[in-house]
């Protein structure tokens, strides 16, 4: 029987396992590309997990600022803010998981974008973008220096220029602001 076919019932267990492999090997490759994927997301998040505490309540702030006699750094943000969420992943958040910090400013945020409301230094309800409006906040990041009555005790910080010098820019913001509660 030279030069015939196989039967195709023959051939037909070969092709299935042909099949089936090729399609393991795919379905292997999906998971693996889908955990490289999983990995990168984790390891560079489009949004910051911030270690900074977000504030609805300046006055309980500010007598936390006063028991420690540490200034309040307000840091004013929005929520789809790439410049704010730079300055938190690479400079806030380290330095409030170091705890070289913890007793010696009191860092908190707000959200100006999301029509969220605080009570503010005089115990009165305002929404935040108003709060930052009086003090002439306009561009965000924003970071603001401030005694446990909301007075500005050192320049502020606007926007991020260079990640790798605005440790320095806001370690002697803070030194400064401390000085002048002593």
């Amino acid at each position: 029987m030279v030069g015939t076919r196989p039967p195709v019932l023959a051939i037909l267990p070969l092709l299935l396992f042909d099949l089936m492999e090729r399609l393991v090997r795919r379905l292997i490759l999906a998971v693996l590309l889908n955990l490289s994927l999983l990995a990168v997301a984790q390891a560079s998040p489009d949004k910051v997990h911030s270690t900074i505490v977000f504030t609805d309540n300046l006055q309980k702030d500010a007598a936390l600022s006063k028991r420690l006699n540490a200034p309040i750094l307000l840091v004013v943000s929005q929520e789809h803010c790439p410049f704010c969420d730079l300055l938190k992943r690479e400079v806030l958040n380290p330095m409030a998981l170091s705890g070289d910090y913890r007793d010696k400013v009191v860092m908190r945020e707000i959200l100006i974008d999301l029509g969220e409301t605080l009570i503010n230094f005089e115990g009165k309800s305002e929404d935040a973008a108003e709060f930052a409006h009086r003090y002439d906040v306009y561009l965000t990041p924003t970071l603001l220096f401030l005694d446990p009555h909301g007075n500005e005790l050192s320049k502020r910080i606007v926007g991020v220029n260079t990640v790798e010098l605005f440790y320095f820019y806001l370690t002697s913001a803070i030194d400064s602001a401390r000085e002048k509660m002593q």
